[in-house]
């Protein structure tokens, strides 16, 4: 099966920025746990409201598992009032440049 690339886009309500990146950070060791998880890592952009997870997963069947585990059902709400929008997920394919 082909690895998994994914971009999530998680941007903060004002006044919120503190309290979502704490709870974006403590799912990380959870994740990073998981079969199949490759690399799981948070960014924050220079403005501060905005995060990007960077994902790789060994196949789609890994991310899926990912996706229905309890403890990022528990991030979801957590997180749901302290977001501005709706999370921006993208699935992206390797390109071979060599």
């Amino acid at each position: 099966m082909a690895k998994t690339y994914v971009t999530a886009v998680i941007m903060a309500k004002d006044g919120c920025e503190a309290a979502l990146e704490k709870e974006l950070r403590k799912v990380i060791p959870e994740v990073r746990a998981e079969a199949g998880c490759l690399r799981y890592d948070l960014h924050r952009s220079g403005y501060g409201n905005t995060f990007l997870f960077y994902e790789i997963w060994e196949s789609p069947a890994h991310l899926e598992a990912h996706g229905r585990s309890a403890h990022m059902a528990a991030m979801r709400e957590a997180t749901a009032d302290l977001q501005a929008c709706p999370t921006e997920v993208n699935l992206w394919d390797a390109v071979d440049a060599a």
